[in-house]
């Protein structure tokens, strides 16, 4: 593993820590919307932490057995975080189906690919729908009836559009990941499955710290509030 990795590797973690530490310094004087982005950060920067202790201090070179942890925690906390923005009927009424479905099929996966040194391609691609679902779901929103008058000032914008990167990067890496581990170099599954992705990371992870610094004091319930068109 090149020294560069490295550092990216720790540039990575320091972007998801700092984003968990600005929000918790305003957790006081954020909305529930962004409490519970704040405790996303947060279980990202453990997870981030954890990869990091398997591979570097117990030396073990599958640390695939965390993934569905994460897709689960990340799932349920970003549906709990846009249940308080979108305010939507539909959005409450199909999440907890879904969110079920996905928890039970990522535990499947879990217990039956553990040890195994393969991604879970059916499992990645799933969460990554999901995001971009939910990144969908605020702009398509945000279109016909949230009233924000600047956009580039509403944190959940930025989260969105990081949700929506992210989503879309990944979820082309996931599809290809079986093959490039069989039929590539080391080199070249680095670069992809570790350089790549973790570009996709830092753009999550930065539009997470915008958005929480960012973020005046609980007034993010007041744009969709002040909709005077019908809710979905």
């Amino acid at each position: 593993m090149s020294e560069n990795y490295k550092y990216f590797t720790l540039f990575i973690i320091g972007l998801v820590i700092l984003a968990s530490l600005i929000g918790l310094a305003r957790y006081r004087q954020l909305p529930l919307s962004l409490r519970y982005l704040t405790l996303l950060a947060c279980f990202d920067s453990v997870m981030e932490l954890t990869a990091k202790l398997v591979h570097d201090v117990l030396h073990l070179k599958n640390n695939l057995f965390l993934f569905p942890i994460i897709s689960i925690g990340e799932i349920v906390l970003l549906a709990l975080t846009y249940r308080q923005v979108l305010q939507s009927a539909i959005f409450n009424k199909i999440a907890p189906w879904l969110l079920g479905l996905f928890t039970a099929y990522a535990l499947v996966v879990s217990f039956t690919q553990f040890g195994i040194a393969r991604y879970a391609v059916g499992l990645a691609t799933i969460m990554n729908l999901l995001l971009l679902g939910i990144a969908g779901f605020y702009f398509n929103k945000l279109l016909n009836e949230l009233h924000v008058e600047q956009p580039l000032r509403d944190p959940f914008f930025w989260v969105s559009a990081g949700l929506a990167v992210y989503g879309m990067g990944n979820l082309l890496i996931y599809l290809f990941s079986n093959y490039l581990i069989t039929r590539c170099s080391i080199q070249l599954q680095f670069l992809v499955l570790w350089g790549v992705r973790n570009l996709f990371n830092a753009a999550l992870y930065l539009a997470y710290c915008w958005a929480l610094w960012i973020a005046p004091p609980k007034s993010y319930a007041a744009p969709a509030a002040a909709s005077t068109l019908p809710r979905v």
